[in-house]
């Protein structure tokens, strides 16, 4: 087959795939308990892992993700402010992300899950402040050089990674001796509630 054909073939693929895809009506679901930081909401059937919007009245959607569920009801943990949110709200899950096809770009993932969490991953990331859904709080723009990978990808293989070979000075001495860090290591940062 001619390259200029193969070309075609594939973008006639996508957007087939793409057209395909049982966009059906809008599921809907209403919020019926909010508990500490677990909503339950009824009428909702999505997957575990599902990113939904909780909307009341004229209010900013709350991002919420589908983290259980009991026989027709779901529970969502919110990724924001709860304020102002009552009984009776509507619960529906964020639009998915579906690639748009494009000629002559390679073939792309048509499969996405219904809502899932993806974020940029790349190297725009360094140096960059990001909220826990990705958008930079730097004021410095737009991220650059990333792109959008779903939250629940297959971890890379702990035997795979370059091993730490060079230390790295984090500027307290005490640290440097007794917890030595290294150049692209993984470090947990915890603190308690209130010491700052």
């Amino acid at each position: 087959m001619p390259p200029e054909r193969q070309v075609w073939q594939r973008f006639m693929d996508d957007a087939h795939a793409r057209a395909s895809q049982d966009a059906g009506l809008a599921l809907r679901g209403t919020l019926t308990r909010l508990t500490g930081l677990v909503l339950e909401a009824a009428g909702l059937r999505v997957p575990v892992g599902s990113q939904c919007l909780v909307r009341m009245g004229h209010q900013a959607p709350v991002l919420a993700e589908v983290v259980g569920f009991s026989d027709q009801r779901a529970y969502l943990m919110p990724a924001g402010d709860v304020h102002g949110l009552s009984s009776g709200a509507s619960v529906m899950p964020a639009p998915p992300y579906v690639p748009i096809p494009r000629l002559g770009e390679p073939e792309r993932d048509v499969t996405a899950r219904v809502g899932v969490l993806r974020l940029p991953l790349g190297t725009g990331l360094l140096g960059r402040v990001v909220d826990p859904q990705g958008t930079p709080l730097d004021h410095q723009g737009p991220l650059g050089d990333v792109s959008a990978e779903p939250l629940d990808r297959q971890p890379i293989n702990a035997m795979d990674r370059d091993p730490v070979r060079e230390p790295l000075d984090t500027g307290v001495r005490a640290i440097n001796a007794l917890l030595t860090v290294g150049r692209g290591q993984r470090i947990g940062l915890f603190a308690g509630s209130g010491v700052g």
